[in-house]
C-alpha cells in the first residue's frame, strides 16, 4: 500500500506562493501547519527589513489559513492518525481533497527564544516522522524554498523538496530566453537584403530563414554570417521580416560596412552590445532586459543610454560625424532618472544602520550606478550627476517603497534583479506607465544570486524574461556574454 504523503510547508514556501497550500492539499495528502511557521508569518507581516512583496505574501498566506480555520477545516487531532489510531478518511477534507491539520500535540517551543527558527521546524518535522514507528504508513516531506534548509534536511535523513507549484518549467539555465540568435546563411540571403531597399530601410523576409529560426519573436536580434560578412538585424514580427538596425550602428558607404555608433564616448564592442544599445536608444521600446556575466557592460550601457536620452551630446566630444545615434535626443522623461536595485548584501555581513536621509541611506546600494555616471562624466567633461541633482531629476528608490507608485515620464534603471523574488517582479512591473522607459539588468550566474530564497529559475529576472518573451514591439531582451574588465577579472570566473 502506498504511504500517505504528510507535507510540512515552512515559512519560505508559503511566502513564495500562498496558493501552494491549495496545491499541497490534494486527495490522500495530509498537510501539517507548524506553530513556528505561524509565528514567523506573523513577524513577517510587520517586518521593517523585508520588502512589501514579502509582507503582502505573509498576509495572504495568513488569510488563506484563516479561511480554512473559519471553515472548520483545520484539525487538532492529527496525532491520532500519525500514531495509527484512525484513518485519514475520518477527517473532513478541504475543497481540493486533502486534509489540513495543526501541529500534533506535544512539546512545542517558540522561535522567540534562543533556538533558531529553522531548528524548531526541523525538530517538529522529525518529531512527526518519529510517530511513524517504522511501519511506513506515511512519508513526511518538508517543503521549503530555503536551500540551506533543504541541505540540512537531507543530511538528517528527512525528505525535503523545493516548492514546484508556480515555478518556471526550465531544466537548464540555457533554456532561459537569450534574445539573440546567430545563424549561418547563404549568399542569396545577403543579396536579398542589399537589394531590398535604401540604407536604414533594408530587410529580408523571415521565410528565407525557415528551419533555422523556428519561432521568431518581436525584437529578437539576428546575427547572420556569410563567409566574412556579418549582418545584424532585428525581427519585426508584424511584417514578418528582419530589419536593419537604426540606432546603434551606421553604414559606412565608402568601406561598405557597418560601424558601431559612438555614444557619449562609448562604442559597442561586440554584436550583442550593438543590439543592447539599439534597443536602449529606440524610443518605441519601453522595456529592455539585459542579462550577462560580471564585466559584460550591463550597467555602463544602460547608464550611457539613459544619459544620452536625457541630455543628448552636451559636449564637443569628437566622434565620427555620422555616428550620432539619434538626430536630436528627445528631451522627454520630465521626471528624469530613477535608480533602483534589490537591497541584498553580497556577503553575510550586513551594513547595519545607515545614517542620513533616504538618499544617503540608498547611496551605498546604488554606488555602481554612480560610478558609471562619474566615468561617463570624466570621458565627456560634463558633470551629469550634478546636473541631475540640481534639476531635481534624480530619484533613488527602495524596493520597499514601490507599492502604490505610478512611475511615469521617467527613465528607470534597475540592476541586480536576480536578487529579487516573484513578489518584487510583480510589484515592480505593475508600477510602470507607458510614458516611461525601463531597463532591467542582472546576472543569472548562481554565484551572483545573493538572495538565499531564490535560484536561477525562481528569481525576478528569470520570471520577467520568460513572461515578457516576444511581448510585442515595445519589449526587447539581450544576453551579453563577454567580460571586458580585463584579464584579472576574466580569470576570476575560475574561482
Amino acid at each position: 500500500m502506498k504511504p500517505i504523503d504528510v507535507y510540512i510547508p515552512d515559512t519560505s514556501a508559503l511566502v513564495e506562493n500562498p496558493e501552494a497550500l491549495d496545491r499541497l492539499l490534494q486527495p490522500g495528502n495530509l498537510v501539517v501547519l507548524l506553530h513556528q511557521v505561524l509565528d514567523e508569518l506573523g513577524r513577517l507581516q510587520g517586518s521593517r527589513t523585508k520588502s512589501e512583496g514579502v509582507r503582502a505574501a505573509a498576509r495572504a498566506a495568513t488569510r488563506k489559513i484563516l479561511g480554512y480555520r473559519n471553515g472548520a477545516l483545520i484539525h487538532h487531532s492529527s496525532e491520532r492518525f500519525l500514531r495509527g489510531e484512525m484513518d485519514l478518511d475520518a477527517f473532513a477534507a478541504t475543497p481540493t481533497g486533502g486534509v489540513l491539520a495543526w501541529e500534533p500535540a506535544g512539546p512545542v517551543t517558540s522561535g522567540n527564544g534562543n533556538e533558531h527558527g529553522d531548528n524548531l521546524i526541523i525538530h517538529a518535522a522529525r518529531r512527526i516522522q518519529a510517530m511513524n514507528n517504522g511501519n511506513g504508513r506515511f512519508r513526511v516531506v518538508l517543503i521549503s524554498e530555503d536551500s540551506n534548509m533543504l541541505l540540512r534536511c537531507d543530511a538528517l535523513g528527512l525528505a525535503a523538496e523545493p516548492l514546484r507549484f508556480g515555478k518556471l518549467d526550465l531544466n537548464r539555465p540555457e533554456e532561459i530566453f537569450d534574445g539573440v540568435v546567430q545563424l549561418e546563411v547563404g549568399k542569396e540571403v545577403v543579396s536579398a537584403f542589399f537589394a531590398s531597399g535604401p540604407v536604414r530601410e533594408r530587410s529580408i523576409p523571415l521565410d528565407l530563414l525557415t528551419g533555422q529560426l523556428p519561432q521568431p519573436v518581436w525584437n529578437q536580434g539576428l546575427v547572420l554570417r556569410c563567409e566574412e560578412r556579418e549582418l545584424l538585424l532585428r525581427v519585426d514580427a508584424s511584417r514578418g521580416v528582419a530589419c536593419e538596425l537604426r540606432f546603434a550602428q551606421y553604414w559606412d558607404s565608402r568601406r561598405e560596412c557597418w560601424t558601431g555608433r559612438t555614444v557619449l564616448g562609448f562604442t559597442p564592442a561586440d554584436p550583442r552590445q550593438v543590439f543592447a544599445l539599439e534597443f536602449l536608444l529606440d524610443p518605441e521600446v519601453q522595456l529592455v532586459v539585459l542579462d550577462g556575466p560580471a564585466g559584460s557592460g550591463k550597467t555602463r550601457l544602460m547608464v550611457i543610454a539613459a544619459l544620452y536620452l536625457l541630455f543628448g551630446q552636451p559636449t564637443t566630444f569628437k566622434v565620427h560625424q555620422r555616428s550620432q545615434p539619434i538626430s536630436g535626443a528627445d528631451p522627454g522623461f520630465e521626471n528624469g532618472l530613477i535608480l533602483l536595485r534589490p537591497e541584498h548584501s553580497s556577503s553575510r555581513f550586513e551594513m547595519g544602520y545607515l545614517p542620513g536621509d533616504h538618499n544617503e541611506k540608498m547611496s551605498p546600494w546604488l554606488e555602481p550606478f554612480f560610478q558609471a555616471i562619474r566615468s561617463v562624466a570624466l570621458s565627456n567633461g560634463h558633470d551629469f550627476l550634478r546636473e541631475l541633482e540640481a534639476s531635481g531629476r534624480l530619484t533613488l528608490l527602495s524596493t520597499s517603497l514601490l507599492r502604490g507608485l505610478d512611475i511615469e515620464n521617467s527613465l528607470v534603471l534597475v540592476d541586480e534583479l536576480q536578487n529579487g523574488d516573484r513578489h518584487l517582479a510583480k510589484t515592480l512591473m505593475s508600477r510602470f506607465c507607458s510614458s516611461s522607459k525601463v531597463v532591467l539588468a542582472g546576472c543569472l550566474d548562481p554565484i551572483q544570486i545573493d538572495n538565499p530564497y531564490v535560484d536561477w529559475r525562481s528569481n525576478a529576472l528569470t520570471r520577467i524574461k520568460q513572461a515578457y518573451r516576444g511581448f510585442g514591439p515595445f519589449v526587447a531582451q539581450v544576453r551579453l556574454v563577454h567580460n571586458y574588465r580585463g584579464p584579472i577579472s576574466t580569470k576570476a570566473d575560475e574561482l
